[in-house]
């Protein structure tokens, strides 16, 4: 005889609660990924390691990147405390996961465009 649990059962699983936490499982590893290519290339060693053929633009788009990465996170977090009851709620979601999709494309390039 099985029972089930009445709380886990009633909470319903939201499609924007789903692309949220899927956002925000994907913003380390793209994230990374982008920082690796960056990285790879030979002029930003150089740049690192002697000052020399430094992008000038890198100095706007690193804070463009470092904000809009925890912009990401903190929407991705918001979305998914945000309880499914609330009548707000099921305006804020689009909002919010449309947010994360638009910063997860902007990190990554800005931190591309940046080296």
């Amino acid at each position: 005889m099985t029972t089930e649990n009445t709380a886990a059962v009633s909470r319903k699983r939201s499609g924007w609660r789903v692309a949220a936490a899927i956002a925000l499982a994907l913003l380390l590893p793209a994230t990374a990924l982008a920082w690796i290519c960056v990285l790879a290339t030979p002029e930003y060693g150089r740049c690192l390691t002697y000052g020399e053929q430094c992008d000038p633009a890198s100095g706007i788009l690193m804070p463009i990147a470092w904000w809009s990465f925890w912009a990401i996170a903190a929407a991705g977090v918001t979305a998914l405390i945000l309880r499914s009851s609330w009548t707000a709620t099921r305006r804020i979601h689009p909002i919010l996961v449309t947010g994360q999709v638009v910063l997860a494309i902007v990190t990554p390039a800005a931190v591309i465009a940046s080296g």
